[in-house]
């Protein structure tokens, strides 16, 4: 299948709310319900950027996947530092398997890379991340300030030695959470 990966344009936000909204079952882990908001309120945000928010387009320019990512920062004793972190990543589920996830990912981690973050964040409740080569961010001493399972929390180093001797809690944008619950 022939697909490219692009920065999203505003006339495909709606066409992106029912990707997202579809993508997701209310009984996968990672659901609670408000991801569609979340997109949403990241748009709005200061910190927004509109070329860390791509789409996987077919040759007919349908919208297959779609992925947001935001900056975040990571709060230590000694200095406090930024890194890229994907907040969401979606494909349509007639389209899963198929590498569209996998080129949207590695479109983002680019797109990080280039704008000089030394590392890519994600929380995520399935093995995706783990099968594209991310390890688990409690293994660089970096910690979610949201509850999740451990183990849940993955990075990915874009610069040798980029997290060398750096560690801490990682905050989100106050946008990200709207009313999401809390996982344990």
């Amino acid at each position: 299948m022939q697909f490219t990966v692009e920065t999203i344009v505003p006339n495909e936000y709606s066409v992106v709310d029912e990707v997202v909204a579809n993508s997701y079952s209310k009984s996968d882990e990672n659901y609670d319900g408000d991801e569609v908001d979340m997109v949403h309120r990241i748009r709005q945000s200061s910190k927004y950027r509109d070329d860390f928010e791509v789409v996987a387009k077919d040759e007919n320019g349908q919208i297959l996947g779609h992925a947001l990512m935001i900056e975040v920062i990571v709060g230590s004793n000694a200095k406090p530092f930024k890194i890229a972190s994907i907040i969401e990543l979606s494909v349509r589920k007639d389209f899963r398997k198929q590498g569209i996830g996998q080129r949207i990912l590695a479109e983002l981690e680019v797109r990080a890379r280039m704008a000089n973050y030394p590392a890519v964040n994600a929380v995520d409740f399935s093995n995706f991340f783990i099968e594209n080569g991310y390890i688990f961010a409690e293994d660089f001493n970096l910690h979610a300030t949201m509850a999740i399972k451990m183990k849940r929390n993955f990075i990915k180093l874009l610069q040798d030695g980029g997290l060398y001797n750096r560690g801490g809690k990682i905050y989100y944008p106050a946008e990200f959470y709207g009313v999401r619950k809390a996982r344990v």
